[in-house]
């Protein structure tokens, strides 16, 4: 029995000698790493014109962090090691900022071949942005395509092209960029930090174009759309011909599609409802002219309404013209409401107020409106 308590002694120290050598491998591993990356990511944050900071953690392992300030979002960059990963790359670099989010939108963007994103459950269904160049290199999953799309701006779109070693998310109002292993190519790394802040950055822009919309309308922005809203709701007010209309920005219920809609409130009788919808999209012969006026209205929408004669009255030849010029997804009147629907985010002046034009001409007491 002593032989064999001292045989599981001797077998307990040489285990705890194994696990030293191996701590102590892996701690030389990582200061041999951050020996090379040190004066690459010194390099980067002069890039970027950032802070660069070095030392050892509470625990004594090397560490490095760059914090910067881009287009008045301020980001942070480390690196962390990943204890549980087999893919031979247990360290990550990681930049993370707060992103002003007043859509609530919920995106992420990686390589084509990621398979599998990285980290938890992402609640998003994956998006094509329409790019091309975007949708054959990148996935992007998001929870308001229509939202995403417009986020994706075309400066964006490139620089995440750039960036394309990293996962970045955004979620609520957390921007995270992520790539596997320590990076060690400044250009690259001075890439993911610029896409990471246009990424954050595009909420402020999205505030700023709603209350420049506003101002321009001689409106006002609510309260909605300088917060977070899972629903992603933003509305600005505005007097029209002494009639309140509003301009919403969000889903049409809980669970609509995003989109933007013009609304103008009626007093109407069951009779007068109605729905201007957009027909289903199809392939037309090469070389075939687009129709015109209220021939184009009719090939490009179907109308239900219980009294199509009295809606007719209301849709005038020019009504008509500017309805299939405009091209909304729909356009609708209850007994409470006309409501024109754009099927994506709409921040532009001159849409914003012909679709205004169209729903006070629907709604008015008489058929005729201000199209005359």
């Amino acid at each position: 029995m002593e032989s064999i308590f001292v045989l599981l002694v001797i077998s307990a120290y040489a285990g705890i000698a194994v696990v030293g050598q191996v701590h102590e491998g892996t701690r030389r591993a990582a200061e041999a790493r951050w020996r090379v990356a040190r004066p690459i990511w010194e390099r980067a944050a002069a890039l970027v014109g950032g802070e660069f900071k070095s030392g050892p953690d509470k625990w004594g392992a090397p560490r490095m962090q760059i914090s910067a300030v881009i287009e008045n979002v301020a980001l942070l960059v480390d690196h962390g090691i990943d204890d549980d990963d087999v893919s031979g790359a247990p360290y990550h670099t990681r930049i993370t900022s707060t992103a002003r989010n007043p859509s609530g939108l919920w995106l992420r963007v990686h390589e084509q071949r990621l398979r599998r994103a990285s980290g938890e459950a992402f609640r998003a269904r994956q998006v094509d942005v329409g790019d091309p160049a975007l949708d054959g290199a990148l996935v992007v999953k998001a929870s308001i395509p229509a939202l995403a799309r417009w986020w994706l701006s075309p400066p964006l779109r490139e620089a995440l092209r750039a960036a394309s070693d990293y996962q970045i998310t955004l979620e609520s109002h957390r921007l995270t960029a992520v790539r596997a292993g320590l990076e060690d190519d400044a250009e690259k790394l001075v890439s993911a930090i610029r896409a990471a802040a246009l990424v954050a950055g595009r909420g402020r822009v999205l505030t700023r174009e709603l209350r420049a919309l506003s101002h321009e309308l001689g409106g006002r922005l609510l309260c909605g759309a300088n917060s977070a809203s899972s629903e992603g709701e933003m509305t600005i007010e505005v007097e029209h011909r002494s009639r309140l209309l509003t301009v919403e920005f969000g889903r049409g219920g809980k669970k609509g599609a995003f989109s933007t809609r013009v609304r103008v409130a009626r007093a109407a009788s069951p009779s007068e409802r109605f729905t201007l919808r957009r027909r289903p999209r199809r392939g037309s012969g090469r070389g075939a002219q687009e129709p015109s006026g209220d021939d184009a209205l009719r090939r490009a929408y179907e109308l239900l309404a219980d009294a199509p004669d009295r809606v007719a009255q209301r849709l005038g030849d020019e009504l008509r013209r500017e309805i299939a010029a405009l091209r909304p997804a729909a356009v609708v009147g209850d007994e409470a409401a006309v409501t024109l629907v754009f099927g994506q985010i709409e921040t532009g002046r001159d849409r914003i107020e012909r679709a205004i034009a169209i729903v006070s001409a629907l709604a008015a007491p008489s058929p005729h409106g201000p199209y005359r």
